[in-house]
């Protein structure tokens, strides 16, 4: 199957379903709407049945999605994979939405709750794209997971708590605004836990990163 072309609109939203998708996210399933590109990344075509959502793309190598529900579903929306591969699902997922160059933000709808393995591919699926055009965001019920930008804007998380995990030998970062514990001319090596558990403290808050890639670890309740 031929993948769906480039769209003219960069500000779409994907939200990709995986085998491990969540009963709600945090940004709301009830916030999907008709104008998004919604992917079902193998088993996370239940889900999205149960939502009562349209998958536009089926992808992965199918092996665990029921074929009854997989029937439903007509043919041209499928890109079926093979079993033995080189990459997991949700990182063909991933490649497909990108290829589009279609979308301001990729949501990947998963509860971390799995393998530990996968989960932490996922991480790495983030950090391979983290200086495309597209935001990429993995949503549980209660957490978010981004890498930060040069300057991160963080809206509306008032008494939320964050995490920053380093993924190169260090992350410099130049200032903080509206967080508990400032991150002014603060460098975290890769080996520290320094960045975990900081608490945000008012509306917008502000990071300033100079160098390196951090992860972002947003827990809306504990």
């Amino acid at each position: 199957m031929n993948l769906p072309m480039p769209c003219a609109n960069q500000h779409r939203r994907a939200y990709l379903f995986t085998n491990h998708s969540p009963r709600e996210i945090v940004s709301g399933y009830n916030n999907i709407s008709s104008e998004d590109f919604v992917v079902a990344v193998d088993m996370g075509l239940e889900r999205i049945h149960q939502l009562g959502l349209c998958p536009s793309l089926i992808i992965g190598d199918l092996d665990s999605v029921s074929p009854v529900v997989l029937s439903l579903y007509p043919p041209s929306l499928i890109t079926r994979h093979p079993a033995e591969k080189n990459a997991t699902d949700t990182e063909l997922a991933i490649s497909a939405c990108m290829n589009m160059n279609c979308f301001s933000e990729i949501i990947i709808c998963n509860t971390l709750d799995g393998r530990f393995d996968h989960a932490l591919a996922i991480v790495q699926n983030l950090l391979e794209h983290v200086s495309s055009s597209s935001r990429i965001r993995v949503e549980t019920e209660s957490q978010v997971l981004f890498f930060i930008s040069s300057e991160e804007v963080l809206v509306d998380r008032v008494g939320q708590n964050i995490s920053l995990v380093p993924f190169t030998p260090e992350v410099v970062f130049c200032s903080s605004e509206g967080l508990k514990y400032p991150l002014n001319n603060l460098t975290i090596k890769q080996h520290q836990s320094r960045g975990i558990s900081n608490v945000i403290s008012s509306n917008p808050a502000r990071i300033i990163k100079l160098s390196g890639e951090a992860l972002a670890i947003i827990t809306i309740s504990n």
